[in-house]
């Protein structure tokens, strides 16, 4: 291996403390984006066995289902955020650091992703957006919580065969709630519903199997992506307008 200066941050010893360190917030983060899942989980069983259990109990607490399991896929879209950062930076070091290593067993001279690492730790950049990291979950896992507590609410809205006079005698009347007609219940979840599916259709999709495994230069067009967002409000301005081919257009906050 080529010798360098010890003070150098690509000293081999500084890179595996920093790999190690990466690894630890991206191992943390995770922990984080899967525990709101389990939220999530628990709290469609727990409600699907409370509303199922008793015709009396109100279908309002599918709908109060809903929106805990949207909260939680909010909560769950900002941490994921952040774990991208993190597993971006160590897919970084894997494949433009770690890769010469083993192969060559010879640290590159072209270091252009360490100005890039050294710009993003400078001035840190979500890759994602919000509503992409909502895409994605929604994608992954909580498609199959919110059809769960749609086909519950649906089947607890199903009129009794023989109603009694204080039962509802039709689906709209099953899904009143109050003064609130079941027609305009109806229609606010189905607005909902329709939100989420734009959610899954239109926001953009990482190419192979997640930030992770993707390949090297995709790795590269996220570091540099014109529409990357910043954390916190100062500017990107340490990364070259050009970086292995990929253009940098300017940023905007």
């Amino acid at each position: 291996m080529q010798q360098r200066n010890q003070s150098s941050p690509l000293a081999p010893a500084v890179m595996v403390h920093f790999y190690r360190g990466v690894m630890d917030l991206a191992t943390t983060w995770r922990s984080r984006v899967d525990g709101t899942t389990n939220w999530a989980v628990v709290s469609a069983g727990s409600i699907a066995s409370f509303l199922l259990s008793d015709h009396r109990h109100p279908h309002l607490m599918a709908l109060l289902g809903m929106f805990l399991a949207f909260a939680f896929l909010s909560i769950e879209a900002r941490r994921f955020r952040f774990y991208d950062l993190w597993s971006g930076w160590l897919r970084l070091m894997e494949t433009d650091y770690f890769v010469p290593v083993l192969r060559d067993n010879v640290i590159e001279q072209q270091l252009q992703w360490h100005p890039l690492l050294v710009a993003d730790l400078r001035n840190p950049h979500f890759k994602i957006s919000w509503s992409e990291a909502m895409g994605r979950r929604l994608r992954h896992n909580y498609v199959a919580i919110f059809l769960f507590l749609l086909l519950v609410w649906l089947v607890k809205l199903l009129p009794p065969v023989n109603p009694m006079p204080e039962q509802c005698a039709t689906f709209l009347d099953c899904a009143s709630i109050g003064p609130i007609p079941g027609w305009l219940v109806l229609t606010g979840v189905a607005v909902f519903y329709a939100y989420l599916l734009g959610l899954v259709l239109f926001t953009p999709k990482l190419v192979g199997t997640g930030t992770e495994l993707i390949g090297r230069h995709l790795l590269f067009r996220r570091l540099v992506a014109p529409s990357a967002q910043l954390v916190g409000f100062k500017r990107h301005r340490d990364v070259p307008f050009i970086v292995d081919g990929v253009a940098v257009a300017p940023e905007e906050d």
